[in-house]
C-alpha cells in the first residue's frame, strides 16, 4: 500500500523573490512532485522560475497552514542543471527546443510563449550546450541564464 502512496503526484510550492523590475512575473512557482518518504520529495518538473533546484532533485517540503507544501531545501541534488531561454522572436522557441533535445536535452515551454525552460542531465556536455546558446546570444536571438548547475 506505501508503494502506491508514493506514485502519487503532489505539488511543492516555491516562494519567489521579484526583482525590481518585476521578475520573476510571479511570486509562487509550483511543480510537481513525487513523494519519497520523511517529508521528502522528487521534483517531476524544470523549474521556469525557482533558482537552485533542478529535474528530478530530491528537496525537504513542509505542510503550510493552507494545505500546500512549501519547499525547504534540496536534500539531494540530482545532477541535473537548469537553463532557461528568453527567445526574443518566440516563432523560433521550437527549433531551438527541437535543436536542445535532439542534444540530449529536455525542455518545457511556458505559459510566456517565448520563455523555455531547459534541463540539461548530467550525462549532456553543458558546454556543447552552453555553445550553443551563446551563438544565439551573439546574434541576438535569445538570452539565456543558469539557473542551477548539476555537479
Amino acid at each position: 500500500m506505501a508503494g502506491e502512496e508514493s506514485e502519487q503526484l503532489v505539488k511543492v510550492f516555491f516562494e519567489l523573490q521579484q526583482d525590481e523590475d518585476g521578475y520573476p512575473p510571479v511570486t509562487c512557482e509550483s511543480m510537481w512532485a513525487t513523494p519519497v518518504g520523511d517529508g521528502l520529495y522528487r521534483l517531476g518538473n524544470i523549474p521556469f522560475f525557482a533558482r537552485g533546484v533542478a529535474y528530478e532533485d530530491v528537496v525537504s517540503a513542509v505542510q503550510r497552514d493552507d494545505g500546500t507544501r512549501g519547499f525547504v531545501e534540496v536534500v539531494r541534488p540530482s545532477g541535473h542543471s537548469t537553463l532557461r531561454i528568453i527567445v526574443y522572436e518566440a516563432s523560433e522557441a521550437p527549433a531551438l527546443r527541437h535543436e536542445l533535445e535532439a542534444l540530449g536535452c529536455d525542455t518545457e515551454l511556458s505559459h510566456i510563449p517565448n520563455l523555455v525552460a531547459v534541463d540539461v542531465p548530467p550525462a549532456v556536455s553543458l558546454d556543447e550546450i552552453r555553445r550553443l546558446l551563446e551563438m544565439g546570444t551573439v546574434s541576438e536571438r535569445w538570452e539565456f541564464e543558469e539557473a542551477c548547475l548539476g555537479s
